[in-house]
């Protein structure tokens, strides 16, 4: 019986500009439990997390964009942490990355076995769904908060829900463990950080 044919991608608002990596760490793979047996042929998106940093108060972000410090943090960035991911997408195809982004089992990297709350993630720069063009890259910073007193070494889990379009569930989410930050700097506009002036949207970076 031929094949069904596939549905036509879902377009979503206008890419926005993004810097090139400097450096990365971290592949990524699929959980592919509970998943059709479909789904998980076929390319996957490549994820590399760079280095996270806390984000200054918010008297320091006077070129915010508001829809980061207003509509994401409340114009509270006390507690708020950037995570920067450059996202290749090899499928093929158009992709998006879904909302649902995860920060979980974080724990300390001295080699303790307790854990700590996990990061509550408030949102991403592009906003989710914002459409990633078939063997373009993007930079998409990952905004989340956490009641931790967290300065550096420190481990934790990732999870990205993706598709090829907003509603698209037929593919595993990239999961990434393990991935070690030594420091938690300021953001800033140039690396390595905290150089360069505050900023709530730092580029991609990796130590």
């Amino acid at each position: 019986m031929p094949d069904a044919p596939m549905p036509t991608p879902a377009r979503g608002p206008s890419r926005r500009d993004v810097t090139r990596a400097m450096a990365w760490s971290v592949p990524a793979v699929a959980i592919a439990a509970s998943v059709p047996a479909h789904a998980a042929s076929g390319a996957m998106p490549v994820v590399l997390v760079g280095a996270p940093c806390n984000l200054p108060d918010a008297t320091a972000l006077s070129t915010c964009p508001s829809e980061i410090l207003d509509g994401i943090f409340g114009r509270d960035t006390s507690e708020g942490f950037a995570f920067p991911l450059q996202i290749s997408n090899t499928t093929g195809k158009d992709i998006v990355v879904r909302e649902g982004i995860q920060i979980t089992n974080v724990r300390d990297g001295f080699g303790e076995t307790s854990t700590r709350e996990p990061f509550e993630v408030l949102g991403t720069f592009p906003d989710s769904c914002t459409v990633i063009e078939s063997g373009m890259t993007e930079n998409v910073i990952v905004y989340a908060n956490s009641g931790n007193a967290i300065t550096d070494h420190v481990y934790f889990d990732l999870t990205v829900p993706w598709g090829h379009d907003c509603f698209d569930v037929d593919h595993p989410p990239i999961f990434i463990p393990d991935v070690y930050a030594e420091l938690f700097p300021l953001c800033s506009s140039a690396t390595p950080f905290p150089e360069g002036r505050p900023t709530c949207v730092p580029p991609f970076y990796q130590n």
